[in-house]
């Protein structure tokens, strides 16, 4: 599993790389300080995200790190308490449940979000982190991503090829699975504060 982890963290690498470019080309980019994404409520990030995030998180120093996990603790506490996640099953397995967690995490932001509105485990963040901003467009403006609403202009799939790029994502969470033993990718995600807290290896 540590292989195929590894080779997601190029991918993201090189997701980043990319992005970086056509946004650079296209004169969009997210203004320094704006965090609004990052403070709605929890979004879902596939298993394999969690699993190069809590491998990497040791590369994250101590003093942060900790900061970080008991934070996302915390945040796993009050949503315990509230019936709307649970720590003995972590998986979101339905649109239902990813609005669900959404929905009643709209108040808490991102347990890696410092006073200062900076990511605090940035090159560890998961794929859509890497991804979100500008609206992504195909050909006859076909939205391919919808983006935050603050850009003006748009980045075209020539630029960013995001369906080559969730291609890969998919042949990477395929081997995740059949890794694990499973016979077929499975359409389950989980939240930010489980990938930092908890082993979701075994819930594969």
């Amino acid at each position: 599993m540590k292989k195929i982890v590894k080779k997601y963290g190029k991918f993201l690498t090189k997701t980043s790389e990319q992005y970086k470019e056509a946004s650079a080309k296209n004169r969009v980019s997210c203004k320094r300080g704006c965090h609004e994404c990052c403070t709605v409520g929890f979004f879902d990030i596939t298993l394999l995200d969690a699993l190069h995030l809590r491998d990497t998180l040791k590369d994250v120093p101590a003093a942060i790190r900790k900061k970080v996990v008991g934070r996302a603790n915390a945040q796993l506490d009050i949503l315990e308490k509230k019936g709307a996640f649970s720590r003995k099953d972590p998986l979101l397995k339905s649109l239902k449940a990813i609005d669900s967690i959404s929905r009643r995490s709209a108040k808490m932001r991102c347990p890696a979000l410092d006073d200062n509105g900076a990511c605090l485990i940035y090159n560890q963040r998961p794929h859509i982190c890497r991804i979100f901003g500008p609206t992504i467009r195909g050909k006859r403006r076909a939205v391919h991503l919808e983006g935050c609403g603050y850009f003006r202009r748009d980045i075209p799939e020539a630029d960013f090829p995001i369906l080559s790029n969730y291609g890969d994502e998919e042949v990477l969470l395929k081997a995740m699975f059949t890794k694990a033993g499973k016979k077929r990718k499975r359409e389950v995600d989980t939240i930010i504060p489980a990938a930092l807290t908890l082993d979701l290896e075994k819930f594969i």
